[in-house]
């Protein structure tokens, strides 16, 4: 039940109502009476109390806790914000032959750097790959595949190429200290999904303590008793579909908790199914409208789709697009034409936003 917080004004009369109950004569409504300005102090100092109390109210529960009241409600079933965490991945390149190097070889991107954490030896023909991790954290230090990293410092390390390339699978895992609305998802999650010894949330809630996953859905693979998939979503992606070395991140945190399942390679990341859309009639046609109207159906797939599996497919309502359409800042009307109907996904598919086109 909400805390009511009663006005200046109710509280003041409650006050002037009760020194004429328990002063009989006394007179509050004078302006300039003692009794007067005893019962406008009383008010506000009441007004300031229950301001207090609905806050303290409000820190009663998960769903409208704040800052470290929401922190103790998390800690309470063992959940704990997600610290900002380093990307980590394989880069290769061409050594000295047959030459065995060190942990803690420093290699730069930019104006980040990265530190080999184990030992590599190059081949026959001088191909080497080095493990490497980020020296800072957050979604900065990933890096997409194919991409340079230097050696930092060339001279202590003569045998070894300058440039080195960033695997297939990039470097993945880097993401930012957990915000407080992925922090409440997370302690809600928990409370209604208590942990079963193998359940598919309890995957679930696995992905979700990675940082940087920020939605995951456990399925069981159809025709495969015992093995399951989970789809995720990963904070600082396009379209929030995450890489191949994210993948790998995640996988690891599931091999960590050795569920009672098959649970091998069960970290999958959605496939993106573009949505092209043709809107016509916009009536406020602005580019701040049209960047709105992108933003809004963005988040309308985040909240509301999951992928879609064969057997258990997920059906894209074309009204939710009108709605989340609808609801931008500044849109007042408009004429959806393309989808024509409803988008069913399939196969992991997950839906991003493709192409939009305005017409008249």
């Amino acid at each position: 039940m909400a805390w009511n917080i009663r006005s200046l004004a109710d509280a003041s009369s409650r006050v002037r109502g009760a020194f004429r109950q328990y002063m009989p004569g006394t007179d509050s409504a004078l302006k300039n009476n003692f009794v007067t300005v005893t019962g406008k102090v009383l008010a506000g100092l009441a007004h300031e109390f229950e301001l207090r109390m609905a806050y303290l109210a409000k820190q009663l529960f998960a769903r409208t806790a704040t800052g470290s009241f929401l922190a103790l409600h998390a800690s309470d079933v063992g959940i704990y914000r997600k610290p900002a965490a380093p990307a980590s991945g394989t880069i290769s390149g061409l050594a000295t032959p047959s030459m065995t190097f060190p942990a803690g070889i420093r290699f730069a991107s930019g104006t980040q750097t990265y530190v080999s954490v184990t030992p590599a030896t190059s081949g026959l023909y001088g191909a080497v790959a080095f493990s490497v991790q980020a020296e800072a954290t957050g979604s900065q230090t990933n890096r997409d595949a194919d991409g340079i990293l230097t050696v930092s410092d060339p001279v202590l390390w003569p045998d070894l190429q300058e440039e080195f390339l960033v695997g297939s699978d990039g470097l993945g895992g880097g993401a930012d200290i957990e915000d407080t609305d992925s922090l409440r998802t997370r302690v809600l999650f928990r409370k209604r999904n208590p942990p079963g010894g193998g359940r598919l949330t309890d995957y679930e809630g696995i992905v979700l303590d990675v940082p940087g996953a920020i939605k995951a859905w456990a399925f069981r693979r159809p025709l495969s008793p015992g093995f399951v998939a989970v789809f995720f979503l990963f904070k600082g992606r396009p379209n929030l579909i995450p890489t191949a070395g994210d993948v790998l991140v995640v996988q690891a945190a599931i091999d960590a908790e050795r569920l009672i399942r098959v649970d091998d390679s069960v970290a999958v990341a959605p496939t993106p199914r573009p949505i092209d859309l043709v809107i016509n009639g916009l009536a406020n046609d602005t580019a701040t409208v049209r960047d709105a109207i992108e933003t809004a159906i963005t988040a309308m797939f985040f909240e509301k789709c999951r992928p879609g599996i064969p057997g258990y497919t997920f059906t894209l309502s074309r009204s939710w697009i009108t709605e989340a359409i609808s609801q931008a800042s500044g849109e007042k009307r408009h004429v959806l034409s393309l989808p024509l109907d409803d988008v069913t996904l399939t196969n992991g598919e997950f839906p991003v936003l493709g192409s939009v086109t305005y017409g008249a």
